[in-house]
């Protein structure tokens, strides 16, 4: 469990059930798991998922013919959360996080794709859940790099 975590909104029932959702995504993206990602994905085929290679997927048809080209050609391993929120306001949710991590081509499949060398780096995460049926299930995911570069207007 990540060190700091902030909930603001459901019940503890709601908690732990997009707490739950959240990890299996975790543990699922650590390996490329797609087809653990149906546990976890609403079944519209319109939910939009950002990935941070700057792409937009629609759909688990999508997501899931994305993780199964990455699974063949990187070795992603754990990204560790930290600065956890959740926001729950009735049946729908949003999880933000940081996660750090690090990501290596695999060699024998060629040349690394643009922007995919081999790196330790922190990333952002936002997630929307619904219930759906009494499950929570992820309908939108944003993902991007973070950055420690001096901010603009020192912001």
């Amino acid at each position: 469990m990540p060190d700091i975590m902030q909930f603001d909104g459901g019940s503890e029932a709601d908690r732990t059930q997009i707490l739950a959702a959240h990890d299996g995504y975790l543990r699922a993206n650590a390996a490329y798991d797609w087809q653990a990602l149906k546990a976890i994905w609403g079944g519209d085929p319109t939910n939009v998922f950002f990935n941070m290679n700057g792409h937009t997927y629609l759909g688990l048809e999508q997501w899931s013919r994305l993780w199964r080209y990455y699974a063949e050609h990187k070795e992603s391993g754990w990204w560790e959360p930290f600065d956890v929120k959740v926001i729950v306001r009735g049946e729908m949710a949003v999880v933000t996080c940081h996660r750090k991590t690090t990501s290596r081509w695999k060699p024998e499949t060629g040349k690394p794709d643009a922007g995919h060398e081999d790196k330790s780096f922190t990333s952002r995460s936002t997630m929307v859940l619904v219930k759906e049926n009494g499950d929570w299930k992820t309908v939108h995911a944003h993902f991007s790099e973070g950055r420690d570069t001096p901010r603009p207007g020192g912001v």
